[in-house]
């Protein structure tokens, strides 16, 4: 049984009120086993901590790794440059300190599996498989002129989705999925934001019945829906229907937030994306048009996140970044919310919030007693200055997850 003890440790507890110092945390067999101030060694590898911050591995509550570039349409790429470009994604995703993500869409258990092998490193990963999409809908990528894929099939020209149309058709396609080992069924309920339009032209997306439908089939096998969702109409729609988690949401109402705290959704708002598109904007030779139209959604969406706070809606933290230099901006989201939020409820969003959110309540995103021990040290006090994390080559001195050590740069 494989044991570390850190000792002189300051904890990041899940009140995430002030640090509490002091602490030694005992680990065995990749749980936490005992967490007080006098433990005895025995046989475990001891790491002094030297009054650093222990805290619990941050969690990403919406990425994805299967991107080449900003662009999803990846259909006509190499399988094997899409499998390399994940690798190095979740790879680097560990290195920055997230010890779990939730991806939204293109990750499979091809790729669970590597991860569970150790043939490749990363952090937890929760699969969504591929996203649910209606004929034209956010993630059909086709332009009016394409009929087909390369391969001749009628797809959307990209791993992350599957067009699927009518009950029985999103019913099979959501068992499918779940069938291939997803955790969770994504869908695209609204339109996207890289369009001249709010919601690409479309306010909703999947009727009633379509959005039920995919619902009750995760509820069958005790998981849930998280939806692709901007618009006010598409978010009720998919409150009404079962859907647990709001991606994105910026253009709602406070009349709809109230109502996804009515529902016990959560919310899971995701700037970086954006903002990182209109700083690469130039070089991606988006439009004038598409730029003020990303302004405008981030300006939206940080009302809508004052919304939430007031409302009480749990609110998650996802970044949504494709492809490798996007992934450069994944610790980013925390500055993105600085001036929205206080640190401590900011760093909860990103690990206890995110961790109930994947039905994880107790066992990831906390330092307790029986959770996985996901653990980091940093240098500094995150509860009180949120760039000891954005910077971690200077400030991430130790990462572990499962109780084994990817980064110890404490011996």
């Amino acid at each position: 049984m494989s044991q570390t003890l850190f000792t002189n440790a300051n904890l990041v507890l899940d009140g995430f009120g002030d640090l509490q110092r002091g602490f030694n945390v005992l680990v065995s067999d990749g749980r936490i086993a005992q967490i007080s101030r006098a433990i005895a060694a025995g046989g475990a590898k001891v790491i002094d901590v030297a009054g650093r911050t222990l805290m619990p591995g941050l969690i990403d509550a919406h990425a994805h790794i299967t991107g080449l570039s900003l662009t999803p349409k990846n259909i006509a790429n190499p399988a094997a440059d899409i499998a390399i470009a994940s690798a190095n994604y979740l790879r680097n995703c560990l290195m920055d300190g997230y010890t779990t993500i939730r991806e939204a869409g293109g990750a499979d258990h091809a790729t669970a599996r590597l991860l569970a092998e150790g043939q490749i490193i990363g952090p937890r990963l929760y699969y969504s498989g591929r996203a649910l999409t209606q004929t034209g809908g956010g993630a059909d990528f086709r332009t009016p002129d394409e009929e087909t894929d390369p391969c001749g099939h009628v797809g959307p020209f990209s791993v992350m989705s599957v067009i699927t149309d009518g009950t029985d058709a999103i019913r099979k396609a959501a068992r499918e999925e779940l069938r291939r080992g997803a955790t969770q069924i994504k869908l695209f309920a609204s339109g996207g934001v890289v369009f001249p339009a709010e919601g690409h032209a479309t306010r909703y997306e999947f009727t009633p019945e379509e959005l039920r439908a995919a619902v009750e089939e995760a509820a069958a096998r005790g998981t849930y829906v998280m939806a692709h969702v901007y618009t006010d109409e598409g978010v009720r729609r998919c409150l009404a229907a079962g859907v647990r988690s709001i991606e994105h949401a910026n253009f709602v109402s406070e009349a709809t937030v109230a109502m996804m705290a009515e529902h016990r959704a959560f919310y899971v708002p995701t700037f970086i994306s954006l903002v990182q598109r209109v700083e690469s904007a130039d070089h991606e030779h988006l439009s004038p048009t598409i730029v003020g139209n990303l302004e405008r959604t981030i300006e939206r969406g940080r009302q809508v996140y004052g919304w939430a706070r007031k409302h009480k809606v749990p609110i998650g933290f996802g970044t949504d970044l494709w492809g490798p230099e996007a992934q450069k901006c994944q610790l980013r989201e925390f500055e993105m919310r600085r001036d929205l939020d206080r640190p401590a409820d900011i760093l909860r969003s990103a690990t206890a919030v995110n961790a109930e959110l994947l039905m994880e309540k107790g066992m990831l995103g906390v330092i307790a007693e029986g959770a996985h021990a996901d653990l980091l040290v940093v240098d500094g006090n995150p509860l009180a200055d949120l760039d000891v994390l954005l910077d971690p080559e200077r400030h991430l001195k130790l990462i572990m997850k499962a109780g084994e050590i990817y980064k110890n740069e404490l011996v």
